[in-house]
């Protein structure tokens, strides 16, 4: 992918490298983590580029952002969850401490600064979530309390390239968050849609004048009635 003379993003995923340089690339990660999303990240991230990793848990995608930007970019990571934050600010390498800043901040759709936490199933780190059901369907009872923002506002006078979204349910809330992004910067991004609520967000990318595509780059039909997917790439027509 490239930026215009405007500054929109235009996607042209064949100029890169291939899979093994993309693969090399994750050296120095966990590359036993989601490795069909890791490699579809890399090939689509460039150095320079402001990436959010929104739902960072305890940053392994992270990590692969920071190495893919490169000293000129930059990687914010939004993990609601403190615990979840104190330990990813502390497992970063010192080689890229410049370039990664982490918010330990619940990204939702702007309409509050404050949001509800809820745990997930068996209170596992990573299924914190602020839709008060987990992944289940089952309600759960609001334990913690943290800041909130939408992508709107915190990018709203710096530049966002690239966003992988990862909020255990909630991506419809923090797609309406990011309207004017999805018009004006349009950058790409890489959800994971993990309920039918969430599901209900694509119409944002849809409306925003994106296609979503499969990891491996095919068109992922999601009109009204489409079958949930669980992890795609929304990128911008």
């Amino acid at each position: 992918m490239r930026r215009s003379s405007s500054g929109r993003t235009q996607v042209n995923r064949y100029d890169r490298a291939g899979v093994r340089s993309i693969l090399a690339r994750l050296k120095q990660g966990d590359r036993s983590y989601e490795p069909q999303l890791q490699a579809a990240v890399a090939r689509l991230v460039q150095p320079g580029w402001t990436c959010a990793d929104v739902g960072a848990h305890h940053g392994i995608f992270t990590r692969l952002l920071a190495d893919l930007v490169g000293a000129g970019g930059k990687v914010v990571a939004f993990e609601a969850h403190p615990d979840n934050a104190r330990r990813l600010r502390k497992s970063l390498p010192c080689a890229v401490l410049d370039r990664v800043v982490v918010e330990n901040l619940a990204v939702t759709d702007g309409s509050t600064q404050r949001a509800s936490l809820y745990p997930g199933r068996r209170h596992a780190s990573e299924e914190w979530n602020v839709v008060g059901t987990d992944l289940e369907g089952r309600p759960s009872a609001p334990e913690l309390e943290v800041g909130a923002t939408s992508l709107d506002s915190y990018f709203a006078e710096v530049p966002l390239h690239f966003v992988k979204l990862d909020v255990e349910g909630a991506e419809a809330d923090v797609l309406r968050g990011m309207r004017r992004l999805l018009r004006g910067r349009r950058p790409a991004l890489a959800v994971e849609f993990h309920t039918e609520d969430g599901w209900t967000g694509r119409r944002e990318l849809l409306d925003a004048g994106y296609r979503l595509e499969s990891l491996e780059g095919d068109l992922v039909e999601a009109g009204p009635g489409a079958e949930r997917v669980y992890q795609c790439l929304a990128l911008p027509s």
